[in-house]
């Protein structure tokens, strides 16, 4: 299996991934698409033994993972890896895997321990303008968060295992999205097409989590959050007012 990230001067990261031999050594290649950075990314990854796509003109996240999948090699499944993931425990991708032993399962995702040891809100329902309202000021901050492992509406897309031709079926990530909410949108569409996301806390993964997205805004993410949000209710209205998906047929 093949594993693509993204690096957009995220050198430290990268360097860091790739001294976790536990996660290099699970992939046949990690593909590292370099999203026109300007530092030490590149020559980091290759030393490590990465797949380096250099990208000319810097893309939103979602456009630079479709970037990375284009260079995946064969097998049935592939690996969406933020460069701030880091393996804890052998077997990790073994027991993801088993979970696509049911078919409808599309993407499968783990655990994910922020540097305070705490796990991260990564499973959640379908989101709301209030709920994304309450959780970045801090009122409710675990407002929509999903704590027990099966087939949940969503997971964060720091790490998901993709089943290939569920993936090809929806046509990858759309690239309207930036920034933010495209791991909402596919899982949503893949839903649409009969598909689950399973989430599975019992696996667990690293992720060296900032404050990025808790960030105001008025910044560049915190600006891209808000675009991307309204984008995706403009899509989808129902969501607006309520987090319940209609009923698959």
């Amino acid at each position: 299996m093949d594993a693509v990230t993204v690096t957009a001067n995220d050198g430290e990261h990268i360097r860091r991934m790739f001294e976790n031999r536990m996660l290099v050594d699970s992939f046949d290649r990690v593909i590292v698409v370099d999203n026109a950075c300007d530092d030490d990314s590149a020559e980091i990854a290759r030393a490590g033994g990465g797949t380096v796509v250099r990208r000319e003109e810097r893309g939103g996240y979602g456009q630079c993972i479709n970037t990375g999948y284009r260079a995946v090699g064969g097998g049935e499944f592939f690996c969406v890896l933020n460069p701030d993931i880091l393996f804890l425990e052998p077997r990790t991708l073994e027991r993801l895997v088993e979970h696509f032993d049911e078919p409808h399962v599309a993407l499968v995702s783990p655990g994910l321990v922020l540097p305070t040891g705490q796990l991260q809100d990564s499973a959640r329902t379908w989101p709301t303008p209030l709920d994304l309202l309450l959780r970045r000021y801090d009122i409710d901050p675990l407002r929509g968060a999903i704590r027990h492992g099966g087939d949940v509406p969503w997971t964060v897309g720091a790490f998901w295992v993709a089943r290939r031709s569920a993936w090809d079926e929806v046509g990858g990530f759309d690239e309207r999205f930036f920034l933010y909410f495209e791991d909402v949108d596919i899982a949503y569409r893949l839903r649409e097409r009969g598909y689950s996301v399973r989430f599975d806390p019992s696996v667990k993964a690293i992720h060296n989590f900032g404050a990025a997205s808790r960030s105001s805004v008025t910044t560049f993410a915190g600006r891209h959050h808000v675009r991307s949000a309204t984008m995706w209710w403009r899509d989808n209205p129902r969501f607006i007012l309520t987090r319940k998906a209609p009923h698959r047929q």
